[in-house]
């Protein structure tokens, strides 16, 4: 087994005995996130049981009994019509029946639809408890759809006695009708709907490079730091082997950890995102019937840049690490480092970096962390240019960190070079 390898395989070795390593890039994405999105889906699946509504009609006219007839054929709604005095006894009948809504129908409710004025219908639902509340949303949204199909039956009653011709076209005379252009292709879609369905990668990529960037540059700088603080560098450089295998060897080896990462946070944050996302929002449209179907070429282009920004990460964690004298303070300085060219890319959850102003796009442009999102967008509409120039950039940064890292291992401020945190100790 060559040198190289040898180093490869102590590197993994060394950071597969951090437990803590592995809670971070296996447990949490892969046992974690699909569990909180599992619960989750629970509470919005329990949100979607069926309403049940406690109804008490004050109205003596016929209007009210338009209302009721409404709801009791609306889905996933039970409708228990009682008696009450008042509005608090509704209340402590509801509460006696375990229902979370009460209807109430006022007792002008008739006489003012028949003198074509505003009326109302009042609900009440019942929190039992400080929680998300969705249950209780959920039911108001159902009650207001039962009223809102009520309004347009009685409008259009009253139109179709009075006026004619269509009440329909009277009551709606303009219908909008949305197409979405991608790639230059008209795609008989509303952009709501194409909206819906890219939502999750548009928020997800961005926090998995994030979590991804910070993980691998901490386990890259924490190897290095203690190796330091271990006093095994010294022996390590000390070996027949030249320093920029040494180099090449330990980036390596925690590439490979990072690329492990990467993976399971993509795989969790999927599961998670699956669940905040229903299933149906997208009424069942694929990417590829939008025309964003990926390309092996584009997967292959989109792989070389998560493995460049990786690889850039890599050694820069490793070149600040060299800077600190312990794991601790190595956390620090690499944190410090790594956060302002990683956390800025999180605009781009919610903007297209075209829309930018000229000034922040270029800032955006230069920081080698936004270069994976711009790559996964670029994939998705068949831009290969743009990936390409994604892969250019990122090599050059990634080699040119890389060459300056190894250029600090043939010289011996590798072991001398240090940043202190705090006041320095007076010597006794």
């Amino acid at each position: 087994m060559s040198d190289f390898w040898i180093i490869v395989m102590k590197e993994l070795k060394h950071m597969l005995r951090d437990k803590g390593l592995l809670f971070g890039i296996i447990i949490v994405p892969l046992i974690l996130y699909p569990a909180l999105g599992q619960l989750m889906q629970i509470g919005i699946e329990q949100a979607q049981e069926e309403t049940k509504v406690v109804l008490v009609n004050f109205d003596t006219g016929e209007y009210g009994s338009y209302l009721i007839k409404a709801l009791e054929v609306a889905p996933n709604v039970t409708v228990t019509q009682i008696e009450a005095k008042d509005l608090n006894d509704a209340i402590e009948k509801a509460k006696e029946k375990d229902y979370n809504v009460v209807v109430v129908i006022p007792k002008d409710f008739s006489q003012r639809i028949e003198m074509n004025e505003k009326t109302n219908v009042e609900i009440y639902a019942i929190f039992k408890g400080v929680s998300a509340g969705m249950r209780e949303s959920v039911s108001e949204g159902r009650i207001n759809a039962v009223v809102s199909v009520l309004n347009e039956y009685l409008a259009k009653l009253k139109i179709k006695d009075r006026v004619e011709g269509d009440p329909d076209a009277i009551l709606h005379p303009i219908d909008a009708q949305s197409y979405s252009i991608i790639k230059d292709r008209i795609v008989e879609v509303p952009p709501s709907v194409v909206s819906s369905i890219i939502a999750a990668q548009a928020f997800s990529i961005p926090l998995i490079i994030f979590l991804m960037v910070i993980i691998i540059a901490q386990m890259a700088a924490g190897t290095m730091a203690m190796e330091k603080e271990n006093k095994t560098l010294e022996t390590l450089l000390t070996l027949p082997v030249k320093r920029i295998t040494i180099v090449a060897g330990k980036i390596t080896g925690t590439a490979i950890m990072g690329l492990i990462a990467s993976i399971t946070y993509m795989i969790g944050m999927r599961y998670y995102m699956g669940s905040l996302i229903p299933q149906d929002a997208g009424s069942g449209i694929s990417f590829e019937e939008l025309g964003l179907a990926i390309t092996p070429k584009g997967a292959l282009l989109f792989a070389l840049t998560m493995f460049l920004a990786i690889a850039f990460a890599l050694s820069l964690a490793m070149l600040l690490a060299i800077f600190a004298e312990d794991v601790q303070s190595a956390n620090t300085v690499v944190s410090a480092g790594i956060m302002p060219l990683a956390f800025p890319t999180f605009v781009l959850m919610f903007t297209d970096i075209e829309t930018l102003p000229t000034a922040l796009r270029y800032i955006l442009m230069a920081l080698p962390f936004s270069h994976p999102i711009l790559a996964f967008r670029a994939m998705l509409m068949g831009q290969y240019s743009r990936m390409y120039a994604s892969v250019a950039y990122l090599a050059i940064l990634a080699l040119t960190t890389l060459y300056i890292t190894a250029k600090f291992f043939t010289t011996e401020k590798i072991l001398t070079a240090k940043v202190r945190f705090g006041r320095r100790k007076k010597a006794p």
